[in-house]
C-alpha cells in the first residue's frame, strides 16, 4: 500500500516531494560569510538523501555572501523533478527555473538570497 505522500505523487496531485531539516551554521565574517549546510559551514542536514532523486546524497545547501550566490548540490541529479525549494521556517523560496544548473548543482545569483539561511539553527526545507 502506498503512503499518503507517495499516493499524492503517483496520482499527480501536488504536495511536498521531499523535506529536509537543515541546521544552518555560519563561517567567515560579514560580507564574506557562508551560511547553511556544506561549503565549510559546519552545518548539518537531517537525512541528507533526496526522495526526488532516488536517495541521492544532498551534499550542499548554502548561501555564499562573498559570491552573492546560493548553492544546492545533489549527487547525480538532473535539472528536473521539482519546482520550488522553500525554507518553511523563515518563509523564503527559490525557484528551480531561476537557477543555473551544471553537474548536479543549482546556483542562484543575486535575487532574494538574503534571509534563506539568515540565522543559524534548524530550518525545514520543502521541495515541491
Amino acid at each position: 500500500m502506498l503512503s499518503a505522500g507517495k499516493l499524492r505523487m503517483a496520482s499527480g496531485g501536488g504536495g511536498t516531494l521531499d523535506t529536509q531539516t537543515v541546521t544552518s551554521a555560519t563561517t567567515g565574517i560579514p560580507g564574506d560569510r557562508v551560511r547553511g549546510y556544506g561549503g565549510g559551514t559546519g552545518g548539518s542536514i537531517s537525512d541528507g538523501t533526496s526522495n526526488i532523486y532516488s536517495g541521492a546524497a544532498i551534499t550542499a545547501m548554502y548561501v555564499d555572501d562573498g559570491a552573492g550566490e546560493f548553492y544546492l548540490s545533489i549527487t547525480g541529479a538532473t535539472n528536473t523533478g521539482w519546482t520550488t525549494m522553500t525554507n518553511a521556517t523563515d518563509g523564503h523560496s527559490l525557484s528551480r527555473s531561476a537557477a543555473s544548473f551544471s553537474g548536479g548543482t543549482w546556483t542562484w545569483a543575486g535575487q532574494t538570497l538574503n534571509g534563506f539561511f539568515g540565522a543559524n539553527g534548524a530550518k525545514t526545507i520543502n521541495f515541491t
